[in-house]
């Protein structure tokens, strides 16, 4: 199995997972997304927009250098939260899911971690 097929799997179980309605694998340079999964149209178009506020965060990092670097971004919205972080390689995971809902960290960093390390084998 490649590389590409096991990523896309995984983005696709994160996806699955009860908290969250939607995942995706975004390059940060460009904003292209590579795999996503889930319920929510759009999704890929949300993406490319996280990917935004990353090359954003990082034009103006100079503001932010005592706070150190970016580790996660977390939107909340009046219907949904989007949450997003380096996953690999000038990559980014993004995870769509409801405002209040719980979100099993210990689940996300599994999650987030295999992905991670499938991108650093691309």
């Amino acid at each position: 199995m490649t590389i590409g097929v096991r990523l896309r799997e995984e983005v696709e179980r994160m996806a699955q997972t009860p908290q969250f309605s939607g995942c995706a694998l975004v390059e940060v340079d460009t904003g292209m997304v590579w795999h996503s999964a889930g319920r929510l149209q759009g999704l890929d178009q949300l993406g490319e927009a996280v990917s935004d506020y990353w090359r954003l965060n990082r034009r103006l990092a100079g503001a932010f250098t005592e706070l150190g670097d970016l580790r996660i971004s977390v939107f909340l919205h009046t219907k949904g939260r989007v949450t997003s972080m380096p996953c690999g390689s000038g990559m980014i995971i993004v995870a769509l899911s409801e405002h209040q809902a719980p979100i099993d960290w210990g689940l996300w960093r599994t999650h987030t971690r295999l992905i991670e390390s499938l991108v650093q084998q691309l």
